[in-house]
């Protein structure tokens, strides 16, 4: 019988979206992909010896009217607007057909893995918010989701010389996919196609189980939510990998408590002292345990490994196994740290949302908020019904006034005809206000495309790009394009907007 070298089906895909996202405020730390549309899905079930299936999915759509993409994106993908409104599907057909697709395979395979590049942090958060806002459960590919990145930096960890990579500026290993297949023999058709993109993925998962089969069991466990909460609750020091900044560390770890948060624990570094943390009041925990704690988020494959390799790393090398054991048996599920951890968690939420500004507040904003919509009966005779007008009809049944807006706001993208003249108005004003006012908001606005589009020109102007003529071409097409588009949200006397190829023609003629 042969080996089989993953204990379940996996699902590998990738997303070409809008743009890369941006900081939702100006406090933010990082920024969020939440408010792009996808535009390319492609998705490959492998079996059980990572081999493609004849079930797969390779589709693009046409933008939505309500979201201006940056011309970055378009650049990369080579898929500029007149190509992207000739696409097949419109937005919400392509999301249905996702969600109807994924669903299917989850129903068909027990314990389903749904893995990718960097899917953990950019598509799982795009897709997450793309159903949210077509109005479908946002969480279909938990619970259990794995990252080729995750599995690269890890071989990279725990052996360098694995795993090809090429350095940034900063001189720190770069995983940048088409670049590690480049540097280690991995095939690549074309690079920021969504499809290619999947296959070299397949690839390096092969390539990584080829290169440490030892501990491949070990890395690709915690895909499973439920296998990481056991492994931190039944060890009482682990070692955790990190990044920062292109750094990857790996750190010796013991779990305090779960936090608010379902799935994630708070943790704490062994390669300090607790004792003054044992000790210290509420206040004075919340300043001596900074940069000392962790979260480990347990449905993000979190790379988890045994405890007693710590000492092959600095600092804990220095430390020695004797004090982290010793640290470990404090920390380990301590009651009087939890309390202050969870005291610590409730100040730092007020905290948050003190300096999150309400004028970037949406209804759209928190795709968690999905189950408060209640009324599902309704959403499913939504996306049953054929027709728009059947579906608008449904939409009014909605009582939640954010399922309302998203259910309003769909059908102007999609079919803006659909509408009541005051819906109609109502959402050519919010629309409006949101894209053509130069102000700060989460997602593009037209003056900030504007903005890159003269900066993508000067860039091109600058260099010998091989593809130099048809992407300015993009550019210019683009540019023609966002120019329609701010009349079209300036004019309050506006009709709906033909769709589709109707709308190509009806601004490049």
């Amino acid at each position: 019988m042969t080996k089989k070298l993953i204990s379940n089906k996996q699902v590998f895909w990738d997303l070409e979206t809008s743009g890369a996202g941006k900081k939702e405020h100006s406090k933010a730390f990082d920024s969020t992909p939440k408010w792009e549309q996808i535009m390319q899905i492609a998705a490959i079930l492998v079996d059980e010896n990572l081999k493609p299936t004849n079930q797969n999915m390779n589709a693009f759509c046409r933008p939505r009217s309500s979201i201006i993409a940056q011309p970055g994106a378009l650049l990369a993908t080579q898929q500029g607007i007149r190509k992207s409104l000739e696409a097949k599907y419109s937005s919400y057909e392509l999301i249905s057909m996702i969600n109807n697709q994924f669903e299917e395979w989850k129903n068909e395979n027990n314990n389903l893995v749904f893995i990718g590049h960097n899917a953990i942090q950019f598509d799982s958060t795009v897709l997450e918010y793309n159903l949210f806002n077509n109005l479908y459960f946002p969480y279909i590919d938990r619970k259990s989701r794995g990252d080729t990145l995750n599995l690269a930096r890890a071989i990279y960890a725990l052996n360098p010389s694995s795993i090809k990579t090429p350095l940034t500026a900063k001189g720190n290993p770069s995983f940048r996919l088409e670049k590690l297949a480049e540097l280690n023999n991995l095939p690549v058709e074309f690079a920021h196609d969504a499809y290619s993109d999947v296959k070299t993925s397949i690839a390096l998962t092969k390539f990584i189980y080829d290169s440490d089969p030892s501990n491949w069991n070990q890395l690709s466990m915690t895909m499973d939510k439920q296998k990481a909460i056991e492994y931190i609750n039944n060890n009482k020091g682990f070692c955790y990998m990190t990044t920062f900044a292109g750094r990857i560390k790996l750190e010796a770890l013991s779990v305090v408590c779960e936090s608010s948060y379902s799935g994630w624990y708070n943790a704490f570094n062994l390669a300090y002292d607790p004792k003054p943390l044992l000790e210290a009041n509420t206040e004075e925990f919340k300043t001596l345990i900074k940069k000392k704690n962790r979260y480990v988020i347990t449905n993000q494959h979190p790379i988890l490994l045994p405890g007693k390799l710590a000492t092959n790393y600095e600092p804990y090398d220095n430390i020695g196994s004797d004090v982290l054991n010793e640290r470990a048996k404090i920390v380990y599920k301590n009651k009087t740290l939890a309390d202050k951890f969870k005291h610590m968690e409730i100040d730092r939420q007020i905290e948050k949302e003190d300096e999150s500004s309400q004028d970037n507040v949406f209804p759209e904003s928190k795709a968690n908020k999905f189950t408060e919509f209640g009324q599902q009966d309704v959403i499913k005779s939504f996306h049953e019904k054929k027709s728009w007008e059947e579906k608008y009809k449904v939409a009014l049944l909605l009582r939640d006034p954010r399922a309302q807006f998203i259910a309003k706001r769909l059908i102007f993208d999609e079919s803006p005809q659909t509408l009541s003249a005051e819906d109609f108005k109502m959402m050519h004003k919010e629309l409006h206000d949101r894209l053509v006012i130069n102000q700060e908001r989460p997602f593009t606005t037209i003056p900030e495309a504007m903005n890159y589009i003269d900066v993508e020109f000067s860039r091109l102007e600058d260099n010998d790009d091989e593809m130099k003529a048809e992407k300015l071409q993009i550019l210019k097409d683009y540019n023609k394009y966002l120019i329609y588009m701010e009349k079209y949200f300036s004019n309050k006397n506006a009709t709906p907007l033909p769709v589709g190829s109707k709308l190509s023609k009806h601004i490049f003629g």
